[in-house]
């Protein structure tokens, strides 16, 4: 009788940390899936502005408070399944996004664009990309 307890008991803690490391397996995959989203989010976010920031119109654009043009541009490059805003701001200003109407995780990246040749009006362009629900 008593070798049976034991062995009972073995049985029942191995079942108990198999379970306790199948679930924190379980939440440290699902944690690495959404930074390895996130990072490539932001690496998008990031390109997208280099290419604003390195053609001329476009920087014309910026400087002037043109966003639909700027949008237009994004708006061919956005990935389906992801929706997205430009914010044009002052450098000092802060350039948010009314958070309360998105459920999701908002992903922004921002960059100065600080002139063209002919004039000098830095401005912060910020973009705001999140998953469609």
């Amino acid at each position: 009788m008593r070798n049976k307890r034991g062995w009972l008991r073995i049985v029942e803690a191995s079942i108990a940390v198999i379970l306790i490391a199948s679930v924190l397996t379980l939440l440290y995959v699902r944690t690495i899936g959404k930074t390895r989203s996130g990072e490539e989010v932001y690496n998008f976010e990031r390109t997208i502005l280099n290419e604003i920031a390195a053609d001329a119109n476009l920087r014309e654009a910026v400087l002037k408070n043109s966003s639909a043009n700027i949008m237009n541009f994004v708006a061919g490059r956005v990935p389906q399944n992801f929706n997205f805003t430009i914010r044009i701001c002052e450098i000092n200003d802060i350039c948010n996004l009314n958070l309360d109407s998105y459920k999701e995780e908002v992903y922004a990246s921002e960059r100065i664009i600080s002139s063209t040749l002919t004039e000098y009006n830095p401005k912060k362009v910020k973009i705001f990309i999140w998953r469609e629900s």
